[in-house]
């Protein structure tokens, strides 16, 4: 698949869609990491805290992999990323 460049959002066209679904995931890890850790702060069998605790983990590490596909993709949101803020 060929992509043009456009220039008003700094994205190739026919990737908006890609990134508006990459965005949901992101958004979806990241409410599951919440709602995982809010059950290991509830949960007092330490078996199911540390088998919550892994699958947060787990969690973490698909944010972490889904963000580096969005940087890839959009060029606007990696530059956000190394300005430095604050």
């Amino acid at each position: 698949m060929s992509y043009s460049f456009n220039e008003e959002t700094g994205i190739e066209d026919g990737r908006t869609l890609d990134l508006e679904m990459l965005r949901e995931d992101l958004m979806a890890e990241l409410q599951a990491i919440n709602q995982y850790q809010e059950h290991i702060d509830t949960l007092e069998d330490e078996e199911a805290i540390r088998v919550l605790e892994h699958i947060r983990d787990d969690e973490k590490e698909h944010v972490a992999e889904l963000v580096k596909v969005i940087r890839m993709l959009d060029p606007v949101q990696a530059e956000k990323f190394t300005k430095e803020i604050l």
